[in-house]
């Protein structure tokens, strides 16, 4: 009679035991596991910018014309090339800027030369439980909200 009655209290005590260490463990394999999906987007939206910068840059229009105005980036023709990188959902789709910015003058040409900045910027919500309050940078604690920034210089062609 003594050893069931040990044994009914040893079972008891394996169950309090998992109770108390199976959120922890969720916890951890859930965190592995919103990483690596949240490394999986980081690639894409860095690669997706690199491919707008790219294209930006070949698609700046700069003018070879004396006092060598600053060229012109079309952010319109650009949106859709970083939507077609998130299978044309708009939902998913991340904020697209670029702008033209000044870097060195060309000593040859006496003109400044210009990079196309692009920036894109998207919410990744937290697709498993609890793992908002770790990874998440959020004030409601369910979005991580992702930054990539590419410059790609402009090629200009030289006045003569």
């Amino acid at each position: 009679m003594k050893r069931t009655a040990q044994r009914r209290g040893a079972r008891g005590q394996v169950l309090i035991e998992v109770l108390l260490m199976l959120p922890v463990f969720l916890l951890l394999v859930f965190t592995v596991m919103e990483t690596g999906h949240l490394a999986f987007r980081t690639i894409l939206l860095h690669h997706a910018a690199y491919e707008v910068a790219r294209i930006g840059s070949l698609s700046a229009t700069a003018i070879a014309a004396p006092g060598c105005p600053p060229p012109v980036v079309s952010v319109n023709k650009l949106k859709p090339i970083a939507l077609s990188f998130f299978n044309n959902n708009a939902a998913a789709a991340p904020q697209v800027t670029a702008i033209a910015k000044p870097t060195l003058q060309d000593p040859q040409e006496g003109c400044m030369n210009y990079d196309v900045e692009v920036s894109l910027i998207q919410r990744i919500p937290m697709i498993f439980p609890m793992t908002g309050l770790i990874l998440s940078n959020t004030k409601d604690r369910r979005y991580r909200v992702l930054t990539a920034e590419v410059r790609m210089p402009i090629e200009r062609p030289l006045f003569k």
